[in-house]
């Protein structure tokens, strides 16, 4: 059997549209029934989704090229500097080879994660050490003008992936019969009563998609405290339950291999996020800043909250009895980091908190911190550190031993030539 292309879906064209349009192909005859092409179109659809995204212009630009070929230089000369991996990622940037959306998704996280390393000594010209192995692999991934060019097309990235799944929500649609004529072949669509409940369910302000992704960042930290003096105000049916969310300067636990601070400044242009208040971190807000009945400020002690509880919900009911016994006692908030740093202190790794990049709760909590998921994210950063460190160290080593080879290859001339002297001196 002859295999001939499969149609592509046209840039004006729905969804529907092509796969009407496809089953009834006359390149797709060579499927043997209905059911076989319609797999095979929505395959296709599938794919055309994916090249949408390929649409958008990966191409590094020359800058980026540039920044690419001093890392490569900078480390064949040094020695030191990035991995097998920012090598690679380095020789397609000068190249200027076309980029997958995912790479460049891996570029963005790399870039964001290691832009602390400015700090490091040896980032900038001028600098004793300069390079230093922190900026070489900085170069390796495009550096400043990689950096600036992956946040674009990240924006671009994520604006039509939501343009994508806008798309197939206002397209959702099943094919409910195919008919099949001499002439033609007719594709009826009808919409599911499940498919009905998810569009309802989705578009609820409550289960939209933004409050999805923020629940489900891969992300996102949660860190607790247990603060004595968290308060419950009633007034009349009504009550606001007053605490701290975070607490400064305060060593936490044992976190799974680590112990960490929180700054002063960490919250600094963050009070004005969307933050809900909620019971362990989960189901229905009890308060919100957005309408005002959740209030956030920081004092010296830390990140205090207001919530004000609405007595028709029973769950703020249940909660307003719970403070009032002192069976909850505990306040929690839920973050991503954008700036942390890491130091080893009395045997111990220590992370502090510099700066929150986003802030989705605060909540009443049941149980206090640690568990493995929410301090992951922190595991990894506390990994890459101690990469870091260890690559310091090595970077040390070499240079004791390059030192101590330079001292022997001396030592070694001196004893040559204190030899050729005592040589002339024996034949005179």
């Amino acid at each position: 059997m002859k295999t001939m292309p499969i149609p592509t879906k046209n840039i004006n064209e729905t969804d529907e549209e092509f796969i009407e349009r496809c089953v009834a192909d006359e390149f797709m005859l060579e499927y043997d029934d209905n059911d076989q092409r319609l797999a095979v179109c929505y395959a296709q659809l599938e794919d055309d989704e994916d090249r949408a995204l390929e649409d958008i212009n990966t191409k590094p630009t020359q800058e980026m090229a540039n920044e690419a070929a001093q890392g490569l230089e900078w480390r064949e000369e040094f020695g030191r500097g990035g991995t097998e991996v920012g090598v690679a990622r380095a020789r397609d940037i000068k190249n200027r080879a076309n980029l997958s959306i995912r790479t460049v998704k891996r570029m963005y996280s790399y870039l964001s994660r290691h832009e602390v390393d400015k700090e490091g000594q040896g980032f900038y010209s001028g600098d004793e050490g300069y390079p230093s192995a922190g900026r070489i692999a900085w170069a390796l991934w495009g550096g400043d003008p990689g950096f600036a060019w992956t946040k674009r097309k990240i924006a671009e990235i994520e604006k039509e992936e939501k343009n994508l799944d806008i798309m197939k929500k206002n397209e959702l649609r099943h094919i409910q019969k195919i008919e099949e004529t001499d002439e033609s072949i007719i594709v009826y669509y009808g919409k599911a009563e499940a498919d009905v409940d998810m569009v309802m369910e989705e578009s609820n302000e409550l289960y939209n998609e933004e409050e999805k992704q923020n629940r489900s960042n891969p992300n996102k930290e949660v860190r607790t405290f247990n603060v004595q003096d968290l308060e419950l105000r009633m007034d009349g049916d009504n009550a606001t339950v007053v605490g701290y969310g975070a607490v400064f300067n305060s060593e936490s636990n044992d976190l799974g291999g680590f112990y960490e601070y929180i700054s002063p400044g960490a919250f600094d242009g963050r009070l004005e996020d969307d933050v809900r208040f909620l019971i362990n971190h989960d189901g229905l807000p009890l308060a919100r800043t957005t309408n005002g009945t959740l209030r956030l400020s920081v004092d010296e002690k830390g990140l205090r909250y207001e919530a004000d509880l609405n007595s028709k919900v029973s769950t703020a009911n249940d909660l307003m009895e719970l403070l009032k016994d002192g069976t909850i006692s505990q306040s929690s908030f839920a973050f991503t980091v954008e700036d942390d740093s890491w130091r080893s202190e009395d045997g111990k790794n220590i992370r502090t908190i510099n700066k929150v990049s986003r802030l989705y709760d605060v909540s009443s909590v049941t149980y206090p911190a640690y568990n493995a998921a929410s301090s992951s994210v922190a595991l990894r950063s506390m990994e890459e550190w101690q990469e870091q460190e260890e690559a310091k160290k090595l970077e040390v080593n070499l240079a004791k031993e390059k030192d101590e080879a330079q001292k022997e290859e001396i030592d070694l001339r001196h004893r040559s030539l204190a030899e050729m002297r005592l040589r002339v001196i024996k034949n005179k």
